[in-house]
């Protein structure tokens, strides 16, 4: 499975650098560590089930990096004096500026410059654990589309055999936006074309409800567990669907997987974290003591921010959340944060073992026919 962080805030940007490579535990470092409080124990006279957290928590991340930072240079720059666009389409707010790459993070420059210099109010950064599609570059997440940006964590099971159905659901203009082969891609478009009604690309950029974009992934989701029993019918496995969209101004992230007991990948929020993370502010992600620097702010001059991460990027575990499954967490373009429980329906549980047992009667099915056959 893969990682991921998501920050955002009304007035207080974050520097790239403070939230995704200096702390011990930084995106950065989740290539191949993991801290997974409540999950996992960290302790050694706390019990918790290790397991099952580690089967869809996998330890290596290192299949590629991806980040997203909104800023309002193109528009502040394409509205000029008159502000009005050359084009006359509208480009005003914010946008998604992009990079991608399958180097190491750790290792890579370029990456390392654009944090140390960039500042942003809003923020998605994603590793990848690739599954079975190619490492490539525009298999990276975040995906794109207008001034949406996507991300995943998890995976569609069976995928290659629901692919074509899925495709044929969407509107030109989203099927043509695909560059990659993952299923995270896929979803992010068929959630595109839920969340534009299928009108394409001219629709991108108009400004959509918190409500709208949940609404879309819940669609998004609904239909793949739809998709899955049609064509696999008991055949069918449970999907980890660990889905964030945000158009610069507001974020909807759930915490979603279709089976009985188990449970998803990990996802955490805080609406502390944030002041820990940033050099302006005392304290330290790691509780080290800071360089000296001058005078720090006060703590409560921080702007009001949430952050949602697969897992926890400072030492505090309290100021720390996590996500029930099957829940969205709804952060509102004021900063404020609610939490919802998905309008769930059991017909969508699957089940590793059923499926199992269903693949089996079927080879027994059809070794008996081989056999009358041949008799």
């Amino acid at each position: 499975m893969c990682r991921w962080f998501a920050y955002f805030s009304p007035t207080e940007p974050c520097l790239l650098s403070d939230v995704l490579i200096t702390p011990k535990h930084s995106l950065t470092n989740q290539v191949n560590d993991h801290y997974l409080p409540g999950l996992i124990a960290h302790l050694p006279n706390k019990i918790t089930a290790e397991h099952e957290a580690n089967a869809r928590n996998r330890i290596l991340n290192a299949d590629g990096l991806g980040i997203a930072w909104y800023t309002s240079t193109y528009s502040d720059f394409e509205k000029g004096a008159t502000d009005e666009s050359e084009d006359g389409k509208p480009h005003d707010g914010l946008r998604p500026a992009i990079y991608k790459t399958i180097q190491p993070p750790k290792g890579d420059a370029n990456y390392r410059s654009i944090c140390a210099n960039t500042e942003t109010r809003c923020l998605f950064a994603h590793i990848r654990a690739s599954s079975e599609s190619a490492v490539a570059h525009v298999n990276n997440h975040p995906f794109i589309f207008g001034r949406i940006a996507f991300m995943h964590n998890g995976s569609i099971s069976d995928f290659p055999l629901i692919r074509r159905a899925l495709c044929d659901m969407l509107d030109p203009d989203t099927y043509n936006s695909i560059q990659g082969s993952t299923d995270s891609e896929h979803i992010g478009a068929l959630f595109m074309h839920f969340l534009s009604t299928g009108k394409g690309a001219d629709t991108w950029d108009e400004n959509y409800s918190v409500h709208a974009i949940a609404h879309a992934l819940h669609t998004a989701i609904k239909t793949v567990c739809n998709l899955q029993k049609k064509i696999l019918g008991p055949k069918r496995r449970p999907n980890s669907l660990n889905l964030a969209a945000t158009d610069g101004t507001q974020i909807v992230a759930c915490r979603f997987r279709n089976h009985k007991q188990e449970q998803p990948p990990s996802l955490y929020f805080s609406t502390r974290a944030g002041t820990t993370l940033n050099r302006k502010y005392p304290d330290h992600p790691d509780g080290d003591d800071r360089p000296e620097q001058g005078p720090r702010k006060e703590k409560k001059e921080h702007g009001q921010h949430v952050i949602v991460a697969s897992e926890p990027s400072t030492y505090i575990e309290a100021d720390w959340r996590i996500i029930n499954k099957n829940q969205y967490l709804f952060v509102h373009k004021d900063g404020r944060f609610t939490l919802q429980n998905m309008l769930y329906s059991e017909s969508w549980n699957a089940d590793d073992a059923d499926a199992e047992k269903a693949i089996l009667a079927e080879l027994e099915d059809q070794k008996a026919t081989v056999t009358e056959e041949e008799g």
